[in-house]
């Protein structure tokens, strides 16, 4: 033992070991810094992955987003088959179209969109499901390549926007006066609003000689899948009328079921 060890023999251990401590935390400060910033960068990077990739849907992936009879509420529930008040096909009118079948009237508008016959702009996949109850509700979900979305989307908007008078003839050989609205998007679910795409709806008038019917179209997209909803009265006169307060309930359903798609999360599993 030193001198300095006789001398002063706690003091000059509790030195050293306060050394030897702070020596060992600066590295473990120093090594969860290191840690610290390649975690967050990895997040930054996975982030900015999603942001960036293509998004896109398989066809058993858009089956699994449709609403099913499970995500109705107790007020839909399944009725006698009646008469569809869908155009006949084909109608000379264009803007007949907008209330034929959905899955028509998609293929239809992306097909318009190619600048050439032989560039024609399909869908890659599409799911689409019909529920029959005091009203008609039929949703389709669609997935393109490259800008095919977007592209329908807009051309789908511009029909609404030049379509907003017009006659039509139902199924039944009913004759009708078709008057087109936007729904005022303070009216439309928060859910709806984040898909991309500036998602709107449109609300039809249908007035023939004896009747008047209802009906509303919603669109909005998620990367790559174009989404339509759309609900009219069944035409019983003693079925319910379509109304904006339940059809927006569907809308915030249908678009909880198909976010997951653009967010990165968990995909909706198909339905057996």
């Amino acid at each position: 033992m030193n001198r300095l060890d006789t001398l002063f023999p706690v003091r000059h251990r509790t030195i050293a070991g306060g050394i030897a401590l702070g020596g060992l935390l600066i590295g473990a400060l120093t090594l969860a810094g290191v840690l610290g910033a390649t975690h967050r960068q990895q997040q930054a990077q996975a982030t900015e992955a999603r942001k960036t990739l293509p998004i896109t849907a398989t066809q058993p992936e858009l089956q699994a987003a449709l609403l099913a009879d499970v995500d109705l509420p107790a007020s839909y529930a399944p009725q006698l088959p009646s008469p569809s008040p869908r155009v006949r096909t084909p109608r000379p009118e264009r803007c007949a179209a907008l209330l034929g079948a959905p899955d028509e009237l998609i293929r239809t508008a992306a097909a318009t969109v190619a600048s050439h016959p032989k560039a024609r702009l399909q869908p890659s996949a599409q799911a689409v499901s019909g529920h029959r109850g005091p009203t008609l509700i039929t949703q389709v979900l669609s997935t393109f390549s490259g800008d095919g979305a977007l592209g329908t989307l807009n051309e789908l908007r511009r029909m609404g926007q030049r379509c907003r008078d017009f006659n039509a003839v139902l199924d039944d050989g009913t004759a009708v006066r078709v008057r087109v609205s936007d729904v005022p998007r303070d009216r439309l679910p928060a859910d709806l609003l984040k898909l991309e795409g500036d998602a709107y709806a449109l609300r039809f008038t249908l007035t023939g000689k004896d009747r008047t019917m209802t009906g509303y179209l919603a669109l909005g997209r998620v990367g790559g899948v174009l989404s339509m909803l759309r609900e009219m009265d069944s035409g019983d006169r003693q079925g319910a009328v379509a109304d904006l307060g339940r059809f927006t309930g569907l809308l915030e359903q249908a678009a909880k079921k198909l976010l997951p798609i653009t967010l990165g999360g968990p995909r909706p599993s198909p339905r057996g």
